[in-house]
């Protein structure tokens, strides 16, 4: 069992049950076959002691525990994010292992190397190709709580589709880990907990290097420790797991304290994660969430779910619900990312976007770009991203679009001239989802794969897309 999976996670707290609070503080590292499951997180538990082997079988026993441990445990280190301050919530279940992206108003970093680019722009087009190999999996997400949505939203347009995007934030109210705290839980558990709650890497390679030095006296086992001395976060423990793994048979079951190596080497696994939880993110990649909230802080979302998630969570009819029942991706996305079709269109022409449709008897999908007249403005310039130049102006209302053209070649020509125009039509909104705008004739995609997977019945038709489709002009117009 991946020991990942063996993570409660965190439930709501409807009403608040002592257990259920309890539950929420402690991100545990639960183990089902370790003994690894912290006093603290289990109300009336016993308290578990490291004991030395009462026989050769036993002490034999506990160096092959240690091994198969260190053979079950992830190759990666859980997320656990390094340079920028998260926000708070008092929601969330533990974090899983995967690559951390770290962002704040100027920068970011993914996976511990630093994202080049001197603009969001370069850094997003940076990180499309540091990801692009990427073909399954999770990502989390570790935002400041300044960050805006259109900000973010930007860095995920980068990530491939088919992986899962978390929100990382900081447990508000975990209490302070102590040496009272743990004392009972046997020799290695005040470390482990510092290991877990401490945010510091340096911090974090001394206190396990202490600890390894207390409950290990192998000679193997000191020089695979000591290979992992200043390797970086994202290094130390892949390396760290592959030569303890090559140690650890080497060592004589006399020299080891298994017991509180196990709980070191599960702790190192996941050190700095105690205070950390996730949140579902993967629906702020829909274009509506751009549309409907591109300024909003990341901490003011956090705030706005929190606030969902009491008050939806009051209509179950249960005395205790889960967080994952509540808080979902689609949830969020209805709740959010509500933008109506002509909010929606805004917000692609302030962001300068592409937009594909089908036209009859054309090949493939077409794309255009909105050049507004001015930042904000509702009128501007539709022009096909071609070899060949074509333009069109439009002006939008809150359920339809006039477009008119097409623009001379060449000539100064403005949405606010008066024409006459050979094409002037105008184009009812009628819908949008994930994928497009929905005209009354026809649909405008956000992404060539989208229009390219469309059926037919999505074919842009009138005067502008028989325009759009060809270079020449129709039959008897010049």
């Amino acid at each position: 069992m991946n020991p990942a999976e063996a993570l409660p996670s965190r439930p709501r707290r409807t009403p608040l049950r002592a257990s259920a609070r309890l539950g929420r503080r402690c991100l545990g590292v639960a183990l089902a076959t370790s003994p690894l499951i912290f006093g603290a997180c289990q109300p009336g538990a016993p308290s578990p002691r490291v004991e030395t082997p009462a026989s050769p079988e036993q002490c034999a026993a506990g160096k092959g525990e240690l091994l198969a441990l260190l053979e079950r445990l992830p190759t990666r280190a859980l997320a656990a994010p390094t340079r920028v301050p998260l926000p708070e919530s008092v929601l969330g279940r533990a974090p899983g292992s995967g690559p951390v992206l770290e962002i704040d108003g100027a920068s970011a970093s993914f996976d511990g190397q630093p994202v080049p680019g001197s603009t969001l722009e370069a850094r997003v087009e940076a990180l499309r190709s540091r990801t692009a190999a990427l073909s399954s999996g999770d990502v989390f997400v570790a935002a400041a709580p300044d960050v805006d949505v259109r900000t973010l939203r930007a860095y995920l347009s980068a990530l491939p589709a088919p992986v899962a995007i978390h929100l990382l934030v900081r447990a508000r109210g975990e209490p302070e880990v102590t040496d009272e705290r743990a004392a009972n839980e046997g020799a290695a558990a005040p470390l482990a907990a510092r290991l877990l709650a401490e945010s510091n890497p340096e911090a974090r390679a001394a206190l396990a290097r202490d600890g390894y030095g207390q409950f290990a006296r192998c000679d193997a086992f000191a020089r695979a420790v000591a290979s992992v001395e200043g390797k970086p976060q994202d290094r130390r423990w892949p390396e760290l797991r592959s030569a303890l793994l090559d140690a650890v048979p080497r060592c004589d079951c006399r020299e080891l304290d298994a017991e509180s190596l196990k709980q070191l080497v599960v702790a190192e696994q996941r050190a700095g994660t105690m205070q950390l939880a996730t949140l579902p993110a993967s629906f702020l990649r829909d274009v509506r969430c751009g549309a409907s909230m591109p300024l909003r802080s990341v901490q003011k979302l956090i705030r706005q779910i929190e606030a969902f998630d009491q008050e939806f969570s009051g209509s179950f009819g249960r005395d205790e619900v889960r967080f994952e029942e509540v808080v979902t991706n689609e949830r969020l996305l209805n709740v959010f990312c509500d933008a109506l079709p002509g909010e929606t269109l805004a917000s692609l022409q302030r962001a300068r976007a592409h937009v594909y449709f089908r036209v009859p008897g054309g090949v493939g999908c077409e794309a255009w770009q909105f050049e507004p007249l001015s930042p904000g403005a509702p009128m501007g310039t539709w022009r096909r991203v071609s070899s060949t130049p074509l333009a069109f102006h439009y002006w939008q209302a809150a359920e339809e679009i006039r477009l008119f053209g097409p623009v001379p070649e060449g000539a100064p020509s403005k949405p606010t001239d008066a024409g006459p125009w050979r094409c002037d039509e105008t184009h009812e909104l009628v819908g949008v989802d994930p994928t497009s705008v929905t005209l009354e004739r026809g649909r405008w995609f956000f992404s060539r794969a989208a229009c390219e997977a469309a059926p037919s019945d999505a074919v842009l038709t009138g005067c502008f897309a028989d325009r759009g489709g060809s270079t020449s002009p129709p039959p008897g117009e010049p």
